[in-house]
């Protein structure tokens, strides 16, 4: 069976007092997710996460800690796909939400958003992105949100 590998990120703002995600809806769908897409060739996960988070939402964002990864296995012109997607927590840095305007990009992306933490995972569309939420909200109630997004932050299961 082929496997594919992605990457993405769910990337973390403060605004008001509130932290809220950077969520998209992909081009053509109905449904929402996080940003996320194929690791290409020579790119570590990590890499290919900061490029897709900047590609599909126009933000520019600081890695702060590994998240996890989803796997399934998927069918495309009659052919079963096995796929992880590894995700990572980010906290926003610069730019607008919705800048997608890459030149040579096609369009991946019809809608971007910021949604508060805590109604993301109800939001999003598929499953593994709602577990990836969830551990992301534990993750930084845990550590204190402003202690994680300072980078201070160990992934659930790393002993502390």
């Amino acid at each position: 069976m082929p496997r594919e590998a992605s990457a993405g990120g769910i990337v973390i703002r403060e605004q008001g007092g509130e932290l809220e995600v950077a969520v998209i809806r992909p081009h053509g769908r109905s449904l929402w997710a996080l940003p996320k897409g194929h690791v290409d060739p020579g790119e570590t996960p990590e890499q290919t996460a900061v490029r897709e988070v900047w590609e599909e939402t126009g933000l520019k964002a600081t890695l702060v800690a590994p998240l996890g990864e989803i796997r399934y296995v998927y069918q495309f012109r009659g052919q079963r796909i096995f796929k992880r997607v590894h995700f990572y927590l980010f906290r926003y840095q610069s730019g607008v939400l919705g800048d997608i305007q890459h030149a040579g990009h096609r369009v991946e992306v019809d809608e971007t958003r910021w949604v508060p933490l805590v109604r993301v995972a109800a939001l999003l569309g598929y499953k593994g992105e709602k577990a990836i939420a969830a551990r992301a909200a534990r993750m930084l109630l845990r550590a204190g949100a402003s202690l994680a997004l300072s980078g201070v932050l160990r992934p659930e299961g790393s002993g502390d």
